[in-house]
């Protein structure tokens, strides 16, 4: 068959149709929690657009899409793009979409049997932590990276596993493992995504080559005082949760400054406070702790720093201290030969470019584990990104959705 071409305008309409599929449409931000309704919806989208396209189309059993355009010889493994739909809540436009769009773009300027090889563009579920706690679980299912204890201990908001969601979504988790990929089902795999930082725009780059990715290690942890009345109580006789929490939280903090020359952070995102009453002194809080680096020995100081604080906290507010690590990932190197692929284009094209890290977290960090993988980074405008503020100038995105082109070409001929 003989594909239309699908023009940089088209692919601007499908970003902004993409861009209304959220929980909240008045708001300014996009919120696409994982497996939603909403989320659900954006999915279905996509994938009719891509079987109208006349791609070959399928989903595994936790909804993972794959989108393949054959080559001459189906034998070869394939060469690979792709990246996630999903959101943070009340977050941007472009984290994720960007690169399942760009994808699209890329494979849609090809023509069945055209390359050697298949391209495949995926579009990965549940990359980011909101709902579950845990980042990037379709990649981590494609690789066979199933923690199915921590998986289901940790709870949505709605007290359910992911697990029982997505089998409430209409997917199997009792066929989880029949969604790892063999060890030969890509030759190579790029990962196109926004930046979510100011290098590119400060240093006045069109381009960022990845060839290395930051790692989170992840913590949950229980405080558990005696809620009491906020009028009686004397002050010595209080086993506040939240102070105790205060104490921990600013400790963290102070850890992971003195590690930033390792490029080293620690954040706390997320807190409940409980009964969260004006007047009840809070009995209980739970918060989640993010700590991301490229060093592991710098990540593991500020993570005994943590555990130190809480025995500390424990003992000077009279209170019971759980922590239970939720992740512990390490950094990951992406592939040299592609990275020097993707230069060349760049110095072909004339764009400015540069060679630099990714301080944040992506399905490619995963599929680097058993594939050859790189990323391209496109600028992100005062570094915004979760924010409903996210922007990336669509000049810059046609540079990047043109590259990637030209890679896959390069990498599938």
């Amino acid at each position: 068959m003989t594909r239309e071409l699908f023009s940089t305008n088209k692919m601007k309409l499908l970003f902004e149709k993409l861009a209304s599929f959220s929980s909240h449409p008045n708001n300014k931000g996009v919120t696409r929690i994982a497996y939603t309704p909403t989320d659900q919806a954006a999915h279905q989208y996509m994938m009719e657009t891509m079987q109208q396209a006349g791609f070959i189309v399928r989903q595994d059993a936790i909804g993972n899409i794959f989108c393949r355009l054959p080559g001459k010889n189906p034998d070869l493994p394939a060469v690979g793009t792709g990246s996630h739909l999903d959101t943070v809540p009340d977050g941007g436009a472009y984290d994720g979409t960007l690169g399942v769009v760009a994808g699209f773009y890329a494979l849609m300027q090809f023509q069945p049997q055209q390359l050697s090889r298949d391209l495949e563009l995926i579009v990965f579920r549940a990359e980011e932590s909101s709902r579950f706690g845990f980042s990037c679980i379709g990649s981590k299912v494609l690789l066979g990276a199933v923690d199915n204890e921590k998986w289901a201990l940790n709870l949505d908001d709605n007290g359910k596993n992911f697990f029982e969601v997505i089998d409430e979504c209409g997917y199997n988790s009792q066929q989880i493992e029949q969604c790892k990929l063999p060890d030969d089902y890509f030759s190579a795999f790029i990962e196109l995504h926004i930046e979510q930082g100011r290098r590119l725009e400060l240093e006045e780059k069109n381009v960022g080559i990845v060839n290395g990715i930051a790692a989170p290690t992840r913590y949950s942890v229980k405080v558990t005082g005696h809620a009491d009345h906020s009028g009686a109580t004397p002050m010595y006789q209080r086993h506040d949760a939240l102070v105790a929490s205060a104490a921990i939280i600013d400790d963290l903090n102070r850890a992971a400054c003195k590690e930033a020359v390792w490029g080293t952070v620690g954040t706390i995102g997320k807190l409940n406070v409980y009964p969260n009453s004006m007047n009840v002194i809070p009995g209980e809080v739970n918060f989640l702790v993010d700590i991301r680096g490229i060093e592991p020995e710098s990540i593991r100081r500020v993570a005994d720093h943590l555990k130190d604080s809480i025995k500390k906290s424990e003992h000077d507010n009279e209170v019971s201290i759980n922590i239970r690590e939720i992740s512990s990932e390490n950094p990951v190197k992406l592939d040299n030969e592609i990275c020097h692929v993707i230069e060349q284009h760049c110095i072909e094209k004339q764009l400015k470019y540069m060679t630099m890290l990714s301080g944040a977290g992506h399905d490619s960090m995963n599929m680097a584990k058993k594939f050859p993988t790189a990323m391209i980074f496109t600028p992100s405008k005062d570094g915004i990104s979760h924010h409903p503020d996210e922007f990336t100038d669509f000049n810059d995105i046609i540079i990047a959705a043109d590259l990637l082109k030209e890679t896959l070409y390069s990498l599938a001929k």
